[in-house]
């Protein structure tokens, strides 16, 4: 074995082993101390010494030049193969630790896309003093949560998730919930509604066993609510909306749920304030040393959203 990962009394090191590449490259001791900026005796040192560790001759001189033995072409071959590989993972390394204190690699779901959302990210890269450069992805709280530990994203704007030692969770913003009625509904001619005034209609909302489960669930027992509790997102709450004027969604104030020609939005006056929340998640093995992503964390969590452009935000917003 060598490289660092030797037998017991083996002293071959990665030092040798580019030595020999570089050698078995150029074909002369001096060629190849002048590349690798070391003396010619250093270089020879260094190659008696990879001999003696593998008890055999892999180099024959012959004037100004050098000729691989048997061992040798084998060997140059073996160590050409590894420290290729070697060089190619370090590379790859380097490249992606660039990359990560270059750019910003954030997944976020599509419900989260609100007002609030660009004026935190336009502010930060202005804090930053640098030319904005994040690369978004969007998706479920599921599907970037597993972006997330794939390394695809660095940090995800979505959901709470249940608890993992892998992952760390920070609460960001709250919405307030929303009654999507159908234009031809009566409903729809008010300023806002009452949970007395819906429940004579079928209520549908997200189904329990998503990312908004938990506050539905909350709502649904708060108000003793019955309906359809199956819907993954607003527009499949709204387009069913759409289609039937009998049916009112409860929604997140998303601006997906604004998107429907056929469906009001409008607020319930009895509703808790506070119904969905936000959450940034990272991984818990951060870089050690300061990094992008570091100071997005820091200060995407202590944000002061009080002067955030919505009027929805919640009044419990930054870091617990």
């Amino acid at each position: 074995m060598w490289a660092g990962v030797s037998s017991e009394g083996s002293a071959m090191n990665l030092s040798q082993l580019y030595y020999f590449r570089t050698l078995t490259q150029v074909k002369s001791y001096k060629k190849a101390a002048a590349a690798l900026f070391i003396s010619e005796p250093t270089l020879s040192v260094a190659i008696k010494k990879l001999e003696q560790e593998l008890g055999t001759e892999l180099l024959e001189r012959k004037r100004h030049t050098i000729t691989l033995t048997a061992d040798g072409e084998e060997f140059a071959e073996c160590v050409e193969l590894s420290l290729s590989n070697l060089d190619a993972h370090i590379e790859s390394i380097k490249r992606r630790s660039r990359q990560r204190n270059d750019v910003l690699r954030i997944g976020i779901v599509f419900s989260a896309q609100q007002r609030i959302w660009s004026p935190l990210v336009n502010q930060f890269w202005i804090e930053q003093g640098l030319d904005p450069n994040s690369v978004i992805r969007q998706g479920t709280t599921g599907q970037l949560i597993r972006g997330l530990k794939h390394g695809e994203v660095d940090v995800v704007i979505a959901g709470t998730y249940p608890d993992e030692p892998e992952l760390i969770q920070y609460p960001m913003w709250y919405t307030n919930v929303l009654a999507a009625i159908n234009v031809d509904n009566p409903l729809a001619q008010k300023e806002a509604v009452t949970f007395d005034d819906i429940r004579k209609y079928r209520i549908i909302s997200y189904t329990l066993n998503g990312p908004v489960g938990d506050d539905t669930k909350q709502l649904i027992d708060q108000f003793h609510l019955e309906g359809d509790f199956s819907y993954p997102n607003e527009p499949s709450l709204c387009s069913n909306v759409a289609a039937r004027p009998d049916t009112i969604a409860l929604v997140c104030d998303s601006w997906l749920a604004f998107s429907f020609d056929r469906v009001r939005i409008i607020p319930i006056s009895d509703a808790p304030r506070v119904y969905h929340r936000f959450w940034l998640t990272h991984l818990a093995a951060l870089p050690k040393s300061d990094s992008l992503l570091r100071r997005f964390i820091n200060f995407a969590t202590t944000y002061d959203f009080s002067n955030s452009p919505c009027d929805f935000v919640g009044p419990e917003m930054n870091r617990m």
